[in-house]
């Protein structure tokens, strides 16, 4: 049996420091990896793409796949407050 962790398929998250290119996530679940990918939908936004870049505890980087809107990273930042996060899906 081995005792390596298996990347999770799902997390949820909360978003801190949102630039159109990424943002950090705080994240409920261990066992995400650097270098996996997910998406995640923005209530009139289209779906959100991108990597995990690093993991520090209960935190990683994340990359975006592509820049995203203004508008769509007040929207992150708003869903995050009231702390209802995100759910990361594997892409």
């Amino acid at each position: 049996m081995s005792s390596r962790r298996k990347p999770s398929t799902h997390a949820s998250a909360v978003a801190r420091h949102v630039t159109a290119d990424g943002c950090q996530f705080v994240i409920e679940r261990i066992g995400v990896s650097a270098g996996q990918c997910f998406s995640f939908v923005l209530d009139d936004h289209p779906p959100v793409r991108g990597t995990v870049r690093w993991v520090v505890r209960d935190r990683i980087g994340f990359a975006f796949d592509r820049p995203i809107s203004r508008a769509a990273q007040m929207a992150m930042l708003r869903r995050s407050k009231v702390v209802q996060g995100l759910d990361l899906q594997p892409a």
